[in-house]
């Protein structure tokens, strides 16, 4: 069920993409030959208007095909309603509406997100003490204006640098507060010592804190905590509230620590020596959120072009050798399979909806970015090529065009293996 669910939303963006080549297109007076939902043989068909629609067996993606775009050599095409015949700046048009559709349908799928749940703003929540935030003299009701010299117009601004930030990274924040007076801060991290079970953590809503994963060098290398088993208390302190649950860790000093946890069903105690390790404080920074409808729809624009940079600046630390392409490459495997994880795990229907409203605007503004780029055969190239054709004044041959095309294929080709190939580790653990 979740597989066919993630079909459906990626062919959706894809059918809106080619609506809006088909929409723009009989607007201006193109010819058209086929507009088609899905891929592969046609299972039926119908005629209007001189347009076939189809629709096919593969239910994924969508196609509209214009009369005269595509000529075997250079012929002579005199139709004025067939593709190359049309004026440039028509066809430069058309092309541009199907990005242009997928960008806008991620606004809209970011305002009912925004509209319906709320959304936050670069504006500094509740300080909590010790962390680097504190420590910095940041204020509730701060804003974040830069962040190392970054304009942070939204919190994914943010967080989109804090991705490259290492951990023992100072960080320079440009804020204004409430007041209305702008100042610098300094997040500087420091360095402590902790002792630690060793373990990673989820919180469910209904089984409370789970153990996700044991560090094979916990209890002086012969764990006795294992992944699934739900932390119950650590010497009769509660999991439930673990600020005090890790103090009860913290004040053990190295000596052993009884741990009750449920395994199987089953509750029980075992013994664990908690580790010394070194630590760096939280960043310490939380950020408000709010509900109003009006400013949703500008947040909606900025968290589209937001994602954009982070697009771009993946693309480029990822060339630069800095990101590796497993962590930034995924095809159309590893879409739907994120997707089909939403719809599949159990959590209320409620935080399900939240989720595919985020990965639906996030892919969607990300293939109509994508599309944009001048690499054959993505509608960036054509919009390159009518460029070149208003400078030279005259059309590259056929053949220099399907040279083009060859070569731009090739590279997207190597790109999807690659994705589908890093899809594929990823959903085999490996």
């Amino acid at each position: 069920m979740g597989i066919v669910v993630g079909l459906i939303i990626l062919s959706v963006m894809m059918i809106v993409h080619e609506l809006g080549h088909y929409l723009t297109g009989r607007r201006l007076g193109f010819a058209i030959e086929e507009f088609a939902i899905f891929m592969g043989p046609v299972l039926f068909s119908w005629e209007k208007k001189g347009i076939k629609y189809s629709i096919k067996l593969l239910p994924i993606g969508a196609s509209v095909r214009f009369a005269g775009e595509y000529l075997d050599n250079d012929e002579v095409d005199m139709d004025p309603s067939h593709f190359y015949n049309r004026p440039k700046w028509a066809r430069a048009i058309v092309i541009s509406t199907g990005p242009a559709l997928n960008l806008l349908s991620g606004v809209l799928a970011f305002f009912i997100m925004f509209a319906s749940f709320g959304y936050t703003i670069p504006v500094i929540g509740q300080i909590q003490k010790g962390t680097q935030a504190a420590a910095a003299g940041l204020q509730t009701g701060d804003r974040i204006l830069r962040a190392d010299g970054e304009a942070i117009r939204t919190t994914l601004d943010y967080s989109g640098q804090e991705m490259f930030f290492s951990d023992d990274q100072t960080v320079d924040l440009l804020v204004r507060g409430s007041d209305g007076q702008t100042r610098t801060a300094v997040l500087q991290p420091a360095v402590s010592d902790v002792y630690r079970l060793g373990i990673q953590i989820r919180v469910d809503n209904s089984l409370g804190t789970v153990i996700e994963s044991v560090d094979a060098d916990s209890n002086g290398g012969n764990p006795v905590l294992k992944a699934n088993d739900i932390l119950k208390a650590a010497n009769g302190v509660p999991a439930d509230d673990l600020n005090a649950f890790s103090a009860a860790v913290q004040a053990s000093a190295g000596k052993t620590v009884e741990v009750t946890i449920q395994r199987d069903g089953q509750e029980m105690t075992v013994v664990t020596q908690p580790a010394l390790t070194q630590v760096v404080n939280d960043r310490g920074i939380t950020f408000q959120s709010q509900t109003a409808i009006l400013p949703a729809i500008g947040q909606s624009f900025q968290w589209s072009w937001s994602i954009i940079k982070v697009t771009v600046r993946s693309i480029g630390l990822m060339f630069a050798g800095t990101v590796k392409p497993q962590d930034t490459l995924s095809g159309p495997v590893g879409v739907v399979s994120l997707i089909s994880d939403v719809v599949t795990q159990e959590e209320p229907l409620v935080d399900k909806i939240y989720q595919l409203l985020w990965m639906f605007a996030l892919i969607s503004v990300s293939l109509g970015f994508m599309n944009l780029l001048p690499i054959p055969p993505l509608d960036g190239n054509h919009l390159v090529l009518i460029g070149v054709e208003a400078i030279r004044r005259k059309r590259l041959s056929v053949k220099i065009q399907n040279l083009i095309g060859l070569v731009g294929i090739g590279i997207i080709v190597i790109l999807a293996l690659a994705g589908l190939y890093f899809d594929i580790m990823r959903l085999t653990g490996k």
